[in-house]
């Protein structure tokens, strides 16, 4: 700031006539504005105003009038009308003649304005060193008192430090010793520490050691207890098993026994059974034969007989066909034999159902 000043201060003479400078150039602009457009600050003088209203009628609806109406002025002669426009020639020209009276009375103004602010500026550019030679003069005293302020706090800070140094070296040797007293003391704790943990320690191995000895004890004696009962439990299982081995044995024995005597009692049964059964066969086969001879026409000249016949026949006894095994001694025998099955139709009934057998072989002996 104050450089800026000592600036301005320097060229005062080309900043007072660019100041002037530019308020000609404002003037100049604002009159010759005014000198171009005269009607711009005439405002509606010398101009008539005229003011419509509606005027209404009785064929219209009465409606509330939307602008207040002005009497209309009366055409004014036009001598009278020239004579307005001179008058407010004469005034704007009075009014311009007005006005650049003021701007010259305002250039004045701002001249010795620029006058007063140079030699205010003087004064204070003046004030301003004598002030900045003062403070510079109060900057030196209080650096020099500072100055000496800090060579006298260094020296007792020395001094103090000297003092503190002192005294903290004496207190780390107090330290020291009071540290070796006590590393001596802790030294001697820790030896009884140690004694009385061996102690301690020893003492607690000898009662896990008879611990550990009752409790091998404790565990033999139970493995002998667990074992004898395993043994036990072996005997006892091993007799139930001998026992039911044995009632197995007895069972399937008595089972057996029972089965070799169902076994005999069927063959016996199926012995007998058979026997029934050949015998009913026998006299099944002897009534067939019995009907074929009773059917049988003997041809003349014809004795002692004897030819096997395989009949097939259905359940109710019909002949389906029927075979000769062997030659009954000749041709005609034979057709007799055959016509005689045949004629026989239907054989005789089994006795029972399951005696049906569907061929049957007998032998055809007529003279027996």
């Amino acid at each position: 700031m104050l450089d800026l000043l000592y600036k301005i201060g320097d060229n005062w003479r080309a900043v007072m006539l660019a100041l002037l400078l530019h308020g000609l150039v404002a003037a100049l602009l604002i009159f010759g504005l005014e000198f171009f457009h005269p009607g711009a600050s005439k405002g509606n003088h010398g101009q008539s105003i005229v003011e419509a209203s509606v005027v209404s009628t009785r064929d219209q609806p009465t409606q509330p009038p939307t602008q207040k109406a002005r009497p209309q002025p009366e055409p004014k002669p036009k001598a009278k009308s020239d004579q307005q426009t001179e008058a407010a020639r004469q005034k704007a020209a009075e009014q311009k003649a007005a006005e650049q009276a003021a701007q010259a009375k305002a250039q004045k103004e701002a001249a010795e304005k620029a006058a007063q602010a140079k030699a205010q500026k003087e004064a204070a550019e003046k004030a301003a060193q004598a002030k900045a030679q003062k403070e510079a003069a109060e900057k030196a005293a209080q650096a020099k008192a500072q100055k000496e302020a800090a060579e006298k706090a260094a020296q007792a800070k020395a001094q103090k430090e000297a003092a503190q140094k002192a005294a903290q070296e004496k207190a780390r040797k107090a330290a020291e010793q009071k540290a070796a007293q006590k590393a001596a003391q802790e030294e001697a704790r820790k030896a009884a520490e140690q004694k009385a943990a061996r102690e301690k320690a020893q003492k607690e191995a000898a009662r896990k050691a008879k611990q550990k000895a009752a409790q091998e004890k404790a565990r033999k004696e139970a493995e002998a207890r667990k074992k004898a009962q395993q043994e036990a439990a072996q005997k006892k299982q091993a007799a139930a098993e001998a026992a039911k081995k044995a009632a197995a044995e007895k069972k399937a024995r008595e089972a057996a026994a029972k089965s070799e005597l169902r076994k005999a009692l069927a063959q016996e049964s199926a012995g007998r059974q058979s026997a029934a059964n050949r015998k009913a066969l026998a006299a099944y086969k002897s009534a067939i034969e019995d009907k074929v001879e009773g059917n049988w026409i003997r041809p003349p000249g014809v004795s002692n007989i004897s030819c096997k016949v395989k009949v097939k026949q259905l359940p109710g006894g019909q002949i389906t066909n029927v075979q000769l095994l062997g030659s009954c001694g000749s041709p005609a025998i034979d057709r007799s034999v055959k016509q005689a099955i045949y004629k026989s139709d239907p054989l005789p009934a089994p006795p029972s159902d399951n005696l049906f057998q569907p061929e049957i072989e007998f032998t055809f002996r007529p003279d027996q």
